[in-house]
Formats: C-alpha cells, structure tokens, sequence
C-alpha cells in the first residue's frame, strides 16, 4: 500500500508537498493553528505568562508546524511531535494551546500510515496523556486531595487521542475499502471487456464456419452437376445429339443458381438489405427440394410424406443444404450410373430426411479432404437434431437427418 507520506522513487519526480491537492488546506490550517496557539503568548495575553514565555512560543510554534506535514510526511510528524511534546511536558508546568496538536497527529497517523505507526502514535499519545496531567496537576508537589482531578485529566487526554485514533483507522479501513471496491470494479470491467471480445472471436469464428459452409455447399454441388452434365453431355452429343440442348440448358440452369447465391452472400457480407437488387433470390428451404433433385440428376427420385410444415429460414435451409449435400456426394462417388433416393417425412415433432443411393458405397475412398459430412452434422447440431451417414448393407450409400420442428406449423 502507498501513502502519502511516502516518496515517490521515479527519477525527477514531482516533491510530496506538490503532488498533495491537500497541501494548500494543510498549510492554511497550521497558520490558523499558529495564530490560536502561538499570538496569545506574543501578545503577554493575562493567563497564559505564568510559564516561561519564550519557550511556550517556541515549542508551539515547532509543534503547529508538524501539522504541515501530517499528510506528506506522517511518519516524520509523529516523531516530531512526540519529541517537542516530551519537551513541554518536562520544561512547561501548565498546559498550553498547542496541545491540540497531538491528536490531530494521532489521527493524521492513523489515516496514512500502516496499522503499525498508527499504534505507536496512539502509545506515545497514551503514555503522554499520563505524564502531562502528572506534571500539570502536581506541578507544586503531591497532594493527595488532587488525584481525582489527575484522573480525570488524564482519561479526558486519554479519550481524545484514543477517539482521534479509532476516527482514523476508521477512515483509513473505508479507504481502503473504497479502493479495493474500485479496483474490483476496474477487474469486473476488464473481464467483461475480455469476455465480450471472446464472444466477438466466437461469433466471428462462427460465422466463418457458416459462410464456409454454404460456400462449399454452393461451389461444390454446382461444380459436380456440371462436371456431371458435361462429361455424360460428351456421350450424348455422339450418340444422341438431339438431347444436347438439354444437357446444355442443365448446365447453364445450375450456374445461374450458383452465380445468384454467391451474389447474394456478396451482398449479406456486405452488409446490403435483402431484396435490394432486382436479382434476389431467396435462401431455398423446403419448398425447393423437388426443383434441387430435379436439376441434380435425372436419376434422383424425390418422395415427401404428410403435410410439410413452416418451418423457419434456417430450420428450411438446413434441411435443403444435406439434401444438397448427399446429392452431390452421390454425382462425385457413387457411379455413373448410380441411382439416388430423397425421402422427407414431415412428423409432427421433426422431419425425417433420408438420401440413399445404389453406388459404390462401402468401396470408395475418400482423400480426406472433403468437409461436406462435417458441414452436415454441424448444420443438424446447431438445432439439436441427429445425422448419420454410412454405407448400406447392400451396398450403396445412405444419409438420414432428424431435425426437431420445434414451434413449427403445417402448411394450411
């Protein structure tokens, strides 16, 4: 702990008396203090020249002074003021003003310094609280008829340092309290900095996660299509050239889809408001699923089973991107000749997916590289659904996804 009085080892530092706002009120009180307690001896005020004149006025004068540094220097005002108190007890026979000084050290004392100085500065006052009344009240020699007015002179002294004492560890303790209580707010602050700027890292990271996702739902299903189209469009324009529009208008249809969805996550990145360009296109949900099979390959077939429920935008994107997604594992693994299965069974709690194809299954090797199956189980998972995703026993491929309906409502 720092205090006041305790100086500053920076180099070139500012000295104590200038760093203190309270200074200037420091100096100010002593001269008041130095007038109430000094001017009356100088002035041979009638009752106060019993004593040896010149020293009462030196002595309190030096004593006074110890208020200036109470704050800066608190250690040093105690010694001094016990060193000049110690005198006048001894050299002065009666009590004079500058007594009041030694409380307010005591207190001074209290407040900015360690519980340690503060208690000897409350020993010194104590044990002067004894031997002042012993030399003011027996000052012409004992008598026995004075002890009751020794007594209460001392425990009058002996309350008003004690009471100074306690006023400013009590002061010191509320201090300390007010600091540590702002210190533990500067903590919580700078926690609750840290932990928004967490959640700000996490709500980026996912949000890179999701971008990446539908970029590589987008990019590689619209890519196997179309490798799918041209490489069977080269087989049909030799035997069937007839159908080669078909294959063609296939291939423009699935890069017009891809072109306007990569504009329109351009546009969300952006920061741009749906609908704004004459472009848009809708996120696809649900009601496109049929479309989707259709354009993906002419050996697909899409079945859907009970009433297809509204279901929100992500609960319906969802549920197209695995569609998506199986379909084109389907195009990149299964065969050339493979055929392909979509079933959607709308339930009243969740709806059932299931993509399953009669290719290879079992036998395909993946690279490794791929992050489609990660994508699916991390799409189902952020709505408490389950996936799976394994070979048939009979061969093939097969992908089901349960995703919970929630609030949903059917379709009127």
């Amino acid at each position: 702990m720092t205090y006041p009085g305790q100086m500053s080892t920076a180099p070139g530092g500012p000295p104590p008396a200038i760093r203190d706002p309270h200074w200037a009120f420091d100096f100010l009180f002593c001269a008041a203090l130095q007038v109430l307690c000094v001017v009356p001896y100088l002035l041979g005020y009638e009752g106060l020249t019993s004593t040896n004149g010149l020293l009462a006025v030196s002595l309190s004068f030096a004593l006074t002074t110890t208020v200036m540094i109470r704050r800066q220097l608190p250690r040093l005002a105690v010694i001094a003021a016990a060193g000049i108190a110690l005198i006048m007890a001894v050299a002065l026979s009666e009590p004079v003003m500058a007594i009041i000084v030694v409380p307010i050290i005591v207190y001074s004392a209290a407040r900015w310094t360690e519980r340690r100085w503060g208690r000897i500065s409350l020993a010194l006052a104590m044990f002067g609280s004894i031997v002042g009344p012993v030399r003011w009240v027996f000052r012409y020699g004992y008598d026995l008829d004075k002890s009751a007015l020794l007594v209460v002179t001392a425990f009058a002294c002996a309350s008003i340092t004690g009471g100074a004492y306690l006023l400013g560890r009590r002061r010191n303790e509320w201090a300390d309290n007010a600091r540590q209580r702002a210190q533990a707010e500067l903590e919580r602050q700078r926690l609750l900095i840290a932990e928004e700027a967490q959640r700000d890292r996490a709500a980026t990271m996912t949000e890179r996660q999701r971008i990446a996702r539908e970029l590589h739902d987008i990019v590689a299903h619209s890519l196997s299509v179309i490798v799918v189209q041209a490489e069977g469009g080269k087989a049909i324009a030799a035997k069937r050239p007839e159908r080669a529009p078909e294959v063609l208008g296939t291939i423009a249809e699935t890069s017009r889809q891809a072109l306007a969805e990569m504009r329109q996550m351009v546009r969300l990145l952006r920061g741009e408001a749906e609908g704004s360009d004459p472009e848009y296109v809708p996120t696809p949900g649900l009601d496109d699923l049929g479309d989707l099979v259709r354009r993906t390959s002419e050996l697909a077939e899409f079945n859907q089973y009970g009433d297809r429920p509204v279901v929100n935008q992500a609960l319906g994107l969802t549920a197209y991107r695995i569609v998506q997604e199986s379909l084109t594992n389907v195009l990149k693994h299964a065969g050339p000749n493979a055929r392909a299965w979509v079933r959607i069974a709308y339930l009243p709690a969740s709806i059932e997916l299931e993509v399953s194809d009669d290719g290879r299954g079992a036998a395909v090797v993946g690279d490794g590289r791929g992050n489609g199956l990660r994508g699916m189980y991390e799409r189902v998972a952020v709505h408490g659904g389950r996936l799976s995703a394994q070979p048939r026993p009979g061969g093939g491929f097969v992908v089901r996804a349960s995703l919970p309906l929630g609030g949903a409502q059917p379709t009127p």
